[in-house]
């Protein structure tokens, strides 16, 4: 095998740590979620919407992941594999549920699986109190509220969509308690709001927090002012929409900065920023490009997202980090940061690597580990290093070299048939282990929930 070079100085030297007090402290976690955004729809990644500076503060002030995934090409499943560190579709959950679908399960049986253990359940152990502010969807009754699933702190909405306006019909709650909806802000800026209110409550004691943005995803509720904004800039009435929701994102992910840096806390803060599945670009009129497909799909465009982390003095600003990663590497990595040891048998479940780890000693065998995926029914695809496997019900598999092809134009399942039949075959024996869908889809409702 060709030797692989590795784009990536991560680590500064211990020297620069300052005190060892300082050193010691377990750092806080701040993980921002963007919902069904474009994968070069944000500054650090291209320059074909607008600029997001504050959200590209986390790669120019960290480490960009040029290769990451997520678990899922939509939205529920893939949260759950992000919070447990998990692939979700060994527990059956591969499917969203969304309002006005009926399901042959009923609606509050529908959840994140409660045998399963989530980041604040392994985070709570070692001093930390979690909040999360924003999206849940992760299940509707109380056996799956956040509140009963290791988040101390919740304020937001457990659909996996709200209306963004004010005067608009809105189901948002605080740790259970309904709230007043005519009473809370534009959606994204309360998001914002909250989450430095969080900060702010337990600046004295790590944290972790989840911001779990719902823009840009529908409803595509823009502030006029805004709107109009971009919609001179961009001469792109859809796209100028998706600006809207993107920039007012980006300012609120500025709030947090703002915080962070008035209290001192920035120092000693990982800070991730990522999406949530591919670009929504029929309906959210996001852009992939230059990858192929879009949310709901196993090519590129469902799967592969925007993605930095940065870490004060442990992580080089502008580092970019080539080999392929996953949001099942970021619970590893916060647990080590807070001192966790990932050999004891309270973590054996957890399925990823610890970045910080791969980044400093990149290997051509983590670069060749095996990430699978398993979409909707019998939709699934595998990368084992620059190749790609893809299975689409009634056709062939497909092979790709993403490297060279990263929008996978030409299929090598016929020129390179011992790397297809060998990866079908690990695929398939993989597959054959995962359990039944825990729900599907059987119909439509009357009317939409709230």
């Amino acid at each position: 095998m060709k030797k692989r070079i590795f784009y990536v100085t991560v680590f500064c030297c211990t020297a620069i740590m300052g005190n060892s007090l300082f050193a010691q402290q377990k750092p806080n976690i701040v993980f921002i979620l963007s919902d069904d955004a474009g994968y070069a729809d944000f500054s650090f990644q291209s320059s074909r919407l607008i600029s997001t500076p504050n959200i590209d503060r986390v790669a120019n002030e960290g480490v960009k992941f040029t290769n990451g995934y997520v678990t899922g090409a939509v939205c529920s499943p893939s949260r759950a594999g992000l919070l447990t560190g998990v692939y979700q579709a060994k527990f059956g959950h591969t499917i969203n549920f969304t309002q006005g679908n009926k399901y042959n399960l009923p609606l509050d049986s529908l959840g994140l699986p409660t045998d399963q253990r989530l980041v604040g359940d392994y985070l709570k152990p070692l001093g930390y109190t979690t909040g999360i502010v924003g999206k849940w969807h992760l299940g509707l009754s109380a056996p799956f509220h956040p509140n009963q699933r290791g988040f101390d702190y919740f304020w937001g909405f457990l659909w996996g969509s709200s209306n963004y306006e004010v005067n608009k019909k809105r189901t948002i709650e605080e740790n259970g308690k309904k709230l007043d909806a005519s009473t809370i802000p534009y959606t994204t800026d309360a998001i914002g709001d909250k989450s430095v209110e969080f900060i702010k409550a337990n600046k004295d004691k790590p944290f972790f927090l989840y911001v779990s943005f719902n823009a840009p995803h529908t409803p595509m509720q823009a502030k006029p002012e805004l709107l109009e904004r971009f919609e001179k800039q961009l001469n792109d009435h859809n796209r100028a929409l998706n600006a809207a929701l993107t920039y007012n994102m980006d300012e609120n992910v500025g709030k947090i900065y703002a915080v962070l840096e008035q209290l001192n806390l920035l120092e000693n803060t990982i800070i991730v920023f990522t999406n949530d599945n591919g670009g929504q670009v029929e309906h959210s009129f996001a852009d992939n490009y230059p990858l192929r497909g879009m949310k709901s799909d196993v090519y590129e465009g469902g799967i592969r997202v925007a993605m930095a982390m940065s870490w004060k003095n442990k992580i080089k600003p502008g580092s970019v980090f080539e080999t392929p990663v996953t949001t099942l590497d970021f619970l590893p990595t916060f647990l080590t940061a807070a001192g966790a040891n990932l050999k004891n048998s309270t973590y054996s479940k957890l399925e990823g690597k610890n970045l910080m780890q791969m980044m400093k000693s990149p290997s051509v065998k983590v670069y060749n580990r095996s990430l699978f995926w398993y979409v909707n029914v019998d939709k699934g695809c595998m990368r084992k290093g620059d190749y790609k496997m893809v299975f689409l019900p009634n056709e062939k598999p497909q092979l790709y070299n993403v490297k060279t092809d990263i929008g996978e134009t030409k299929d090598l399942s016929g020129s390179e048939k011992k790397m297809a039949a060998a990866m079908t075959k690990e695929y398939m024996a993989w597959q054959k282990k995962l359990p039944p869908l825990k729900w599907y889809a059987i119909g439509k409702t009357a009317k939409e929930e709230e």
